[in-house]
């Protein structure tokens, strides 16, 4: 995929497409990550809020006095 010349003994047109294949690598790669969590389903931090051990305006049993 790269070429093992050093840039000094490439072509511009050599450079551009070893710059191109790449840059190219590096979209796939967070493509395929980006898909890699799709694949999990909603993996969204939606948490609800905690609730409160007190119980306010409730009886021990979690009715309303």
């Amino acid at each position: 995929m790269f070429n093992a010349l050093h840039p000094d003994r490439m072509t511009a047109a050599e450079r551009l497409d070893e710059v191109a294949a790449i840059l190219g690598a590096g979209i796939l790669r967070i493509w395929q990550k980006h898909n890699e969590y799709n694949v999990l389903g909603d993996v969204s931090l939606d948490l609800s809020a905690p609730q409160s051990v007190h119980g306010h305006g409730t009886n021990d049993h979690g009715e309303n006095p």
